[in-house]
């Protein structure tokens, strides 16, 4: 009996390692070829794709839409189902793949109108522009049209979908949902209902301090003489109208309702949607002229922060085609390279934080089909959407849009209408979402493209003009010399009010009159200081007279990056060759000292009593703190486990925990961190004593409570011995599979992970996600550095892979380098590019 178990046992393990063996040949196939010459239909006429050494994909054609068609079918190539994921998003459709599991998510989709507005924006797109994209389209169809089945990345078979031919609007659909990503105000606006509901407004001023009037400014007043020649409102016109803003009578509880309505089974989608409570924190960038750096000439870096994922957000990619020549980072669905340089100049962005969304309170009439304005009532527009929902019936959603946007309630009242858990939601009141990504005339792809071609700052300062959304800095240099910032956007004129607070949208008081005019917004060229930082605070000093929005984050990193761009200058002045050079950029995007911990810890530690042995070590350990937030650093984790506690333990009583866990989300860190120096400097605040308890604690037993509860965490978490913690032991950047990391079979197999230092205010940026301690969400997915000298000692480098194909060697080789901060070489010469290259495929036009 024995011998017939083992034979039978023999055989299952040959019949599944022979399935095992079959998957793998049969998911082979999918992997690009690279090598090899290949007929296209599309292009004019031969396009050589090289891959370098790093893998990095250079297009070499004779004509720019030829380059683009060579963009696309590498894209295609190595991206496809991450593509193909991205405009599902776009335009809601989802569930045609995942079932009824996405309806919630396609809903919402549906009724904000990410697919409706592309579509709009492509109809209005300028000829030239739309050629240009239908070059780039052309491009991934081609790819498409030759690769059926099997052939196509492993995803599609498993989820059994079908490679449909892409469109122009397909590609303008992923630029609205990265705008989405970046114009979170709205979560904002849910969230100061919500407190305002739970604490009252003096309250909640101090949860939600103003950044400093004196803090510091992107620009300061001597970069901005050109507002001599303007005329703008007056500053004192502009702070009386927005100190008339009046608060909303308060409701039932928004977010509750925002976050089950779409808290679907796709968390990169929900995460997403969520905005900010989720969101990525922000991004670096800085540029330095001729006059500091050892070459003579500028250089730039840039290191934007958005949302971790495997494959990543970008693709590193070179387009040559005569005298177009340009390089950088790519994002695959779209033409452009968003950041990065040409032959002439470079740029790179961090978000503005312009308030760019308005949520209105619309009064409705008994049928539904009106809203009151201004005593009158308005007719709603009714667009039908269908959802196709893979094994069920298709689902007909009535979208309803007022004249301030679509009424995002109704999605998400739908959708909580249709849980099956009780109690459910209460319905919201009926609101609109105003959005400038939503105006049919949105031309910010036509912008990059410009941008990808400009040779100067004239060309540059002009292609910015159509930018819409959503607002960046941009810094800028170019090869003679020249350094410079513009903050380009669409950016809402208030008829009243600051945009902070949902508006009643029947009044007319809080309507958008107009646009701040392009010449007027925040720009400097060739500055005094000889550099420029930007860091995701505010992009102008108090004196401005334009209200930009209200959300600037606290100004450590953009500090920490001025203070070392001087301290290392002044340690090369003695030199051989005096000043700056890629490899300081280099240490400056790797370094992890910790602002936030410089200007708190001094304060948590006057207030701190250890309760035990194990916090008294965690207190000697921080007391002997250099505040740098190494991955090897024990004081680093104590302290971030510190800070996970505290806020709960101080306004936890009072918010409850579903408005605590939105308040500290990662959007949020300076609010938060401004509320606690604030509320721990003050001689003993009522925020600390426990509502719920019948004695009345202090803010020394709230702190102290906080630190022994960190502490506790890291001991279940890292062991007992307080001598082998270390902080990136606990602290791991997540990348999860795009669209299948929820399937846990799959999830070793296609997701990655990597320990991680830093923390939210350090320049390599190491936010914690407070719904998952220690987990790292929002990362520097993109890093570059360009040397405009002839040297050219430019560098890049992507978080985690240029190909999305799980068997590729290339699917995550990046990522050991990502930790470390070491980047690629940036090729641009054909030599360089040609010396290891490991692919070189052509394509060639078929003859009719």
């Amino acid at each position: 009996m024995r011998r017939f178990v083992l034979k039978a046992l023999g055989l299952v393990a040959v019949v599944i390692a022979i399935v095992l063996a079959a998957a793998y040949v049969y998911v082979r196939r999918s992997l690009p070829v690279v090598n090899g010459e290949v007929m296209v239909g599309g292009a004019s006429a031969p396009i050589e794709i090289v891959r370098d050494a790093d893998a990095v994909t250079h297009v070499f054609a004779s004509t720019k839409p030829d380059a683009l068609f060579g963009l696309g079918y590498a894209h295609a190539q190595d991206r496809l189902w991450q593509m193909e994921f991205q405009r599902r998003i776009g335009h809601g459709r989802l569930s045609e793949i995942f079932g009824a599991v996405t309806i919630p998510q396609d809903r919402f989709l549906r009724t904000v109108g990410f697919g409706r507005a592309a579509q709009s924006a492509w109809e209005r797109l300028p000829e030239d522009a739309k050629r240009q994209l239908n070059a780039y389209v052309a491009g991934v169809n081609a790819f498409i049209a030759s690769h059926p089945g099997g052939a196509l990345p492993p995803e599609f078979s498993l989820l059994g979908v079908k490679a449909e031919p892409w469109t122009g609007a397909d590609v303008l659909a992923w630029g609205k949902m990265m705008a989405w990503d970046l114009s979170k105000n709205y979560s904002l606006e849910v969230l100061r209902h919500d407190v305002l509901g739970a604490v009252g407004s003096h309250r909640l001023a101090e949860l939600f301090p103003p950044y400093p009037d004196d803090g510091l400014s992107i620009l300061t007043v001597s970069d901005m003489e050109w507002l001599k020649h303007g005329h703008p409102p007056s500053l004192e016109e502009t702070a009386d109208r927005n100190s008339r803003e009046s608060t909303p009578p308060v409701a039932a509880g928004w977010s509750e309702a925002v976050a089950s309505a779409l808290d679907g089974s796709l968390p990169a989608v929900r995460d997403i949607l969520l905005g900010g409570r989720i969101g990525a924190l922000g991004s670096n960038n800085w540029v330095v002229d001729g006059t500091m750096i050892a070459s003579g000439k500028p250089l730039l870096a840039n290191d934007p922060h958005l949302g971790a994922q495997i494959p990543s957000l970008w693709y590193l990619a070179h387009l040559s085609a005569g005298e177009f020549d340009v390089i950088g980072a790519t994002l695959p669905g779209t033409p452009a390279v968003a950041i990065g340089r040409n032959r002439f100049i470079a740029w790179g962005e961090t978000n503005v934080a312009a308030d760019v969304e308005d949520l209105y309170r619309e009064r409705l009439d008994p049928t539904g089909r009106f809203a009151e304005f201004q005593g009158a009532w308005e007719p709603l527009q009714f667009i039908q959407e269908v959802i196709a929902v893979k094994g069920g019936p298709p689902l007909r959603v009535e979208v309803r849009i007022s004249r301030h946007g679509p009424l995002v309630s109704d999605a998400i009242n739908a959708n909580n209408a249709a849980l099956t858990r009780a109690p459910k939601p209460e319905p919201l009141e009926p609101l609109a979402l105003r959005w400038t990504a939503l105006d049919p005339d949105d031309m910010t792809i036509v912008a990059f493209m410009h941008v990808n071609a400009a040779r100067n700052w004239t060309d540059f300062t002009a292609a910015l003009r159509d930018f819409v959304v959503p607002s960046q800095n941009f810094v800028y240099a170019d090869v003679e010399g020249h350094i410079g910032y513009y903050a380009p956007g669409r950016i809402p004129v208030r008829a009243h009010g600051d945009g902070a607070w949902p508006a009643d949208g029947w009044s007319g008081e809080a309507e958008w009159i107009g646009w701040v005019p392009f010449e007027e917004l925040p720009h400097t060229f060739d500055p005094p200081e000889h550099f420029l930082v930007s860091a995701n605070n505010r992009p102008a000093p108090a004196s401005y007279p334009h209200l930009l929005g209200l959300e600037w984050t606290e100004p450590y990193r953009a500090q920490r990056i001025r203070n070392l761009l001087r301290e290392l200058a002044s340690a090369r002045t003695h030199g051989p060759r005096p000043g700056l050079t890629s490899d300081d950029f280099a240490a400056i995007q790797a370094d992890t000292l910790s602002l936030h911990a410089r200007a708190l810890l001094p304060i948590l530690l006057t207030r701190a009593h250890a309760r035990g042995a194990p916090d008294a070590l965690a207190l000697d350990v921080l007391r002997q703190w250099n505040d740098d937030s190494r991955g090897d650093s024990r004081a680093a984790a104590i302290f971030q486990a510190w800070m996970l506690e505290l806020t709960p333990r101080i306004a936890g009583d009072e918010l409850g925990r579903l408005i605590t866990a939105d308040y500290m989300g990662l959007d949020r860190s300076s609010f938060v961190a401004r509320f606690l120096a604030n509320t721990l400097a003050a001689a003993d605040s009522s925020w600390c004593d426990n509502v719920h308890t019948t004695i009345r604690e202090t803010c020394d037993d709230a702190v102290s409570e906080a630190l022994h509860e960190g502490v506790v965490n890291l001991i279940r978490q890292l062991g007992a011995d307080m001598s082998r913690w270390r902080w990136d032991a606990a602290h791991v950047a997540v990348f999860p599979h795009t669209g299948l990391d929820t399937v846990a079979v799959l999830r070793p197999l296609l997701s990655r992970s990597a320990p991680h230092g830093g923390d939210w205010s350090t320049v390599n940026v190491g936010p914690v996600f407070a719904n998952h301690p220690f987990e790292q969400h929002s990362i520097p997915g993109y890093r570059q550095i360009v040397d405009l000298s002839p040297a050219d000692d430019s560098r890049f480098l992507d978080a985690v892979g240029q190909s999305g194909h799980p068997l590729s060697k290339h699917y995550d080789d990046f990522l050991s380098d990502w930790q470390t901060v070491r980047h690629r070489k940036m090729r641009m010469n054909r030599d360089e590019i040609e010396r290891g290259a490991i692919g070189h495929l052509r394509l060639v036009p078929k003859t009719r």
